[in-house]
């Protein structure tokens, strides 16, 4: 009987654990194809491709997010799934110089969750900010050169604690999103349209940018905000130098 019990405890910590594990092997593949290392996305092949895409998008539409995922399981999947989904809003609308261009483009409801179709802003709004990670702002690309750049590795939950700050390293020291110098700094929007998050934990925008950067900044340095580049991060764009700073 009590060898009975002990398989059947197994498993239960078995069928857990499985259902905690997600091999995004899938994605990744996808995006070392249509991603390049500096974090262009080639649209122009994913549109003449597009059976690739609408394979992966089918992959992610196959998981069933369990209510028994921990925090960082649930966090990795839900920055993958905004991530794949604003590549595939950007498709759909094929060809367009900036997300802009798709009317009501983050509140538009084409992404199937629960019997029910929800937004990039629900996905960004009401689940991913609601863990209170504001390193969350590096990771979700919103298919925009002031974006973060889109990594061409998944989140993984096991992984994601690293992987997050990588990401905060890379976007604060990223020169084309952040202009740093001891007494001045330029900073993206992104530090002043989520400011409140950024101050949770820390006494200024300064000291939360000092964790990152690889530039120590003055507490009485001057800080402005640069203009937001809404065009669209295409490689093909950034090999012919043709980006448009859509407002």
């Amino acid at each position: 009987m009590k060898k009975r019990i002990l398989l059947i405890l197994m498993l239960a910590i078995q069928s857990v654990a499985f259902s905690q594990y997600i091999n995004y092997q899938f994605y990744e593949d996808f995006l070392n194809k249509y991603v390049s290392e500096e974090g262009y996305v080639d649209y122009d092949a994913i549109y003449e491709n597009q059976i690739d895409l609408q394979q992966v998008i089918k992959r992610f539409q196959s998981i069933d997010v369990y209510d028994n995922w921990s925090k960082n399981q649930k966090l990795s999947y839900w920055i993958n799934t905004y991530n794949v989904y604003s590549m595939k809003l950007i498709i759909d609308n094929f060809p367009i110089n900036s997300i802009k261009d798709v009317v009501g483009s983050f509140d538009l409801r084409f992404i199937p969750y629960n019997n029910q179709f929800i937004s990039l802003n629900y996905i960004e709004k009401e689940i991913i900010s609601k863990t209170l990670d504001e390193r969350i702002h590096f990771a979700i690309n919103c298919a925009s050169i002031s974006c973060p750049n889109i990594n061409r590795t998944p989140f993984y939950g096991d992984t994601i604690e690293m992987q997050l700050d990588a990401a905060a390293k890379a976007f604060v020291n990223d020169m084309s999103k952040n202009y740093i110098t001891k007494r001045e700094v330029k900073l993206s929007k992104l530090f002043d349209w989520f400011s409140r998050h950024f101050l949770k934990n820390n006494e200024s925008i300064i000291a939360y940018i000092n964790k990152y950067s690889e530039v120590k900044i003055k507490d009485n340095a001057i800080i402005s905000y640069l203009e937001y580049n809404w065009s669209l991060n295409s490689k093909m764009k950034f090999n012919n130098k043709a980006f448009l700073a859509v407002k």
